[in-house]
């Protein structure tokens, strides 16, 4: 199917089933909150592998937009607003304005000096909502009520709410896949491979980057807005470094530049952070050493290995000279 292929399509759909039927042969509802979580991180982390996998952007403060999204989304739906009409276009314009702020200011730095920067000013974001004591301060932020949709759902079903997610993640999934197949992704990838050249082809550097960037922080902030309502809360916790780690983690662990790298990477990170949590609490002792493994002996990552595996199709944005 071109350049949108048959994985691209049906591999987010098959995620999304596994859960519901799971939980319908077990009877085991709980599953579902599993199967949330690791679609709002693939979303998370999908929006972080724009900007890294295609753009060459390592970011240490992606989380910034997860916090956004999240307290946003909160301070909404306390104060009575819970349309998902009104929801959706103010978390964009928060995160847009944030993300064009910070891309403006770190998109004129390369290497250890934007992956600082990026850490620096998303600190700065913690440290305002662990001091607002307006919004719960380092404690977070109760959530009263989920966002509506013209009452075409029940929030606090289980079976209802995982329908919501999973119809927001796909949708985001995919749109995110449709930016990094068009001609804009493509531009995207030759500021990677190489600035100079594509600027002495006409392409504007600066001006892709940073659309990419502010796409990319929108997309990240609708991962927030999804763990909000999952969760009924928004802590600090959500913009802080160790959980911009974390996506880093997914990213690498899924494959970096992996169409969906972001899906694999997030269920595999969320399902194998379920199954150890079950047997110790120092469960990340047991993690990092599987993802220096991965990382040594799968370099396309967990992707990559089931692409190889099933002899499913290259799901890798080819280099900008095979492109063309």
């Amino acid at each position: 199917m071109g350049r949108f292929d048959l994985q691209t399509l049906f591999v987010p759909l098959i995620a999304v089933a596994i859960g519901p039927i799971y939980a319908l042969i077990t009877g085991d509802a709980y599953v579902l909150h599993v199967f949330e979580r690791a679609l709002i991180f693939a979303v998370a982390a999908a929006s972080l592998n724009l900007i890294l996998g295609f753009g060459g952007m390592v970011s240490f403060g992606h989380a910034v937009f997860i916090g956004l999204g999240a307290y946003a989304t909160g301070i909404l739906s306390n104060a009575d607003i819970t349309s998902l009409w009104v929801h959706v276009p103010f978390v964009l314009a928060v995160c847009a304005v944030v993300a064009l702020v910070i891309g403006l200011i770190v998109l004129r730095t390369t290497g250890v000096h934007f992956i600082m920067i990026t850490l620096a000013l998303a600190q700065i974001f913690y440290y305002t909502a662990v001091s607002s004591s307006k919004f719960g301060g380092d404690d977070g932020l109760v959530i009263n009520e989920r966002s509506t949709f013209f009452g075409f759902y029940d929030p606090w079903s289980s079976w209802h709410f995982y329908g919501f997610i999973a119809s927001f993640a796909l949708v985001l999934i995919w749109i995110t896949t449709a930016i990094i197949n068009s001609d804009f992704g493509l531009r995207l990838l030759a500021t990677r491979e190489n600035s100079q050249r594509a600027g002495a082809l006409g392409f504007h550097v600066f001006g892709t980057r940073l659309l990419a960037f502010v796409l990319s922080g929108m997309i990240c902030g609708l991962a927030g807005l999804m763990l909000a309502n999952q969760s009924e809360f928004a802590t600090p916790g959500y913009a802080s470094w160790q959980r911009s780690g974390e996506l880093l983690a997914i990213v690498i662990l899924g494959g970096v530049g992996l169409r969906m790298g972001a899906v694999y990477g997030a269920f595999a990170f969320v399902l194998l952070e379920h199954a150890l949590a079950s047997f110790t609490n120092h469960w990340p002792f047991i993690f990092g050493p599987v993802l220096i493994l991965v990382v040594l002996f799968l370099h396309r990552g967990v992707g990559g290995w089931v692409e190889r595996v099933f002899h499913l199709n290259r799901s890798k944005t080819p280099d900008f000279e095979e492109a063309h």
